[in-house]
């Protein structure tokens, strides 16, 4: 009889035991690095080092983003390219599958590895000193206008208070803000479309939602409906 184990990711998600293995053998690896942490994201898991994203696991393969050298190493081999369909088109993404060969040469892997964690680092230094709040995704200038209204000035002050005590401070000040719009507060703290959050905090920020009483303007209005 075989045997299915499953396991729990970072943030609570379920992963298959194939994928799990391969986390193991990322994580054993690279472990001179950093530790490794992982989060659900298009169908697989990003994989991150002190927030730098530098792979992915999909499938229980591993991609390697590509960076300056480890670009030009997996141009020259004909590498596949991470990629996903949206509206039936093709999207590929600027991640690498490592092959067997690469796995069999332990050492190149490492430092093709270190290369995409410091490309990683390189573009997350320079967001976070040029990002306003408009930058993240999921929100717009009218975003911006509205938390700086309510205090909320830059992304370290939105990401400090979090998202739902971010929300309680704008529903204090707009009466019809809504579910969608803590679910785009999440996804802009944790760098992710709103739609692409996990089934498990989507069901976490929705049941505190209806947990939250209605502002005062509201309950009047619809006792009068």
């Amino acid at each position: 009889m075989e045997l299915f184990l499953l396991f729990i990711d970072n943030k609570g998600v379920i992963m298959e035991s194939t994928t799990t293995r391969k986390l193991a053998q990322v994580e054993d690896l690279l472990k001179t690095l950093g530790k490794v942490n992982c989060r659900s994201l298009f169908g697989g898991y990003s994989l991150t080092i002190d927030k730098a994203a530098f792979g992915m696991l999909v499938e229980g393969e591993f991609f390697l983003r590509a960076g300056e050298q480890s670009a030009a190493y997996f141009s020259q081999k004909h590498s596949s390219k991470l990629s996903f369909t949206r509206r039936g088109r093709p999207i590929y993404l600027n991640y690498y599958r490592v092959d067997n060969d690469l796995w069999n040469n332990p050492g190149l892997l490492v430092k093709l590895a270190a290369d995409s964690l410091t490309c990683a680092n390189e573009d997350l230094a320079q967001r976070k000193q040029e990002q306003r709040i408009k930058d993240l995704p999921n929100l717009t200038l009218q975003h911006e206008i509205w938390l700086w209204e309510v205090g909320i000035k830059d992304v370290d002050t939105l990401k400090s208070f979090g998202s739902r005590a971010s929300w309680l401070k704008l529903r204090a000040n707009k009466k019809n803000c809504g579910v969608k719009t803590l679910y785009a507060l999440e996804g802009a703290i944790v760098g992710l479309h709103e739609a692409a959050l996990p089934a498990q905090t989507r069901r976490e920020l929705y049941e505190w939602f209806i947990q939250q009483p209605k502002p005062k303007q509201l309950q009047a209005t619809s006792r009068e409906t």
